[in-house]
C-alpha cells in the first residue's frame, strides 16, 4: 500500500543558507520542532529547512506557509511567543517582521519589501517551495531539466558555446 504524505496546515521554512546558519537557524529549527511538539501542534505544523531566502543579513529567516508571514532576526527566545501566537491564535508577531525604518509599520510578506518587490527570481524561484534534501520534490520542480537537455540533446560545443552568442 502506497504511503499517503501527511498534510500539514502550515509550513514553518527556516533558511539554512550560508547568513542564516552562521546566525544559528539550525538551533530556531530545533527550538521550533520542540515547541511545536510541547503545545501539540505536531500533526498540523511542519519545520522544514530551506535554501537560501536572499536576505541573509536578516537571519535566521522563518517564513510561515500558506500566509506567507516573514520573520527576521528569530532568536531561541522568541520561539514560544512566536508558536502561540502565530500557530495557535493565528496572530502574526508584529516585532520579527522586517521594519523599513522606525517610523513605518512592520512589512509581513518578504515580497512587499521593496528591495524584493520588482525582483524576479530565476535562480532561487523555488525557494521556499521544496525540501532541499528531497530529491524527488527537486525532480517534481524540473530539477534536473537542463542537465537533461544537455545530455540528450545537445552537441558537446552546443555546451560550451551556449549563452556566448
Amino acid at each position: 500500500m502506497k504511503k499517503t504524505k501527511q498534510k500539514y496546515r502550515q509550513h514553518l521554512l527556516v533558511c539554512a543558507g550560508t547568513g542564516c546558519v552562521a546566525n544559528h537557524s539550525f538551533e530556531i529549527k530545533e527550538a521550533l520542532e520542540k515547541e511545536i511538539t510541547k503545545q501539540h501542534l505536531h500533526d498540523e505544523v511542519q519545520v522544514i529547512t530551506t535554501g537560501c531566502q536572499g536576505f541573509c543579513e536578516r537571519g535566521p529567516i522563518v517564513i510561515v506557509q500558506p500566509d506567507g508571514i516573514f520573520y527576521q532576526r528569530v532568536k531561541k527566545k522568541d520561539i514560544p511567543h512566536l508558536v502561540e501566537e502565530h500557530m495557535l491564535k493565528g496572530r502574526p508577531v508584529k516585532d520579527l517582521m522586517y521594519m523599513p525604518s522606525p517610523e513605518e509599520k512592520p512589512v509581513p510578506k518578504m515580497m512587499d519589501i521593496d528591495f524584493f518587490k520588482h525582483q524576479r527570481l530565476i535562480v532561487l524561484r523555488n525557494r521556499g517551495r521544496l525540501d532541499p534534501e528531497n530529491i524527488e520534490e527537486y525532480i517534481g520542480f524540473d530539477g534536473y531539466q537542463a542537465l537533461e537537455i544537455a545530455l540528450t540533446r545537445m552537441t558537446k560545443m552546443g555546451i560550451v558555446s551556449y549563452g556566448t552568442g
